[in-house]
């Protein structure tokens, strides 16, 4: 082999190195790119279990509320309407 020859080998492997080099590069780039969304996602699904806890609380206290706002519906309109009774008693029952 010539000199010129194993100079012309030497060189198409500097270029296959160059871009070996240049793919490995952006392959560790695409690969810090995909930690990063990985690491998002984390804090993402995070937040995403903490308002469904607070959801879920939101919903028991109303469901609670709910209840109370019956009662009170009921007992509100009973003493209005003993009023009322009791207005049309002294007001009818006397002459």
């Amino acid at each position: 082999m010539s000199d010129s020859e194993i100079n012309r080998r030497f060189d198409r492997l500097e270029v296959k190195i160059d871009r070996l080099t240049e793919v490995l590069t952006t392959i560790a780039v695409v690969e810090e790119q995909i930690n990063g969304q990985n690491a998002r996602l984390k804090r993402h699904e995070f937040r995403l279990d903490e308002n469904e806890k607070k959801i879920e609380d939101v919903a028991e206290t109303l469901a609670t509320n709910s209840q109370i706002l019956k009662v009170g519906q009921g007992i509100v309109a009973s003493i209005w309407a003993a009023i009322l009774a009791s207005v049309m008693y002294y007001f009818n029952g006397e002459p």
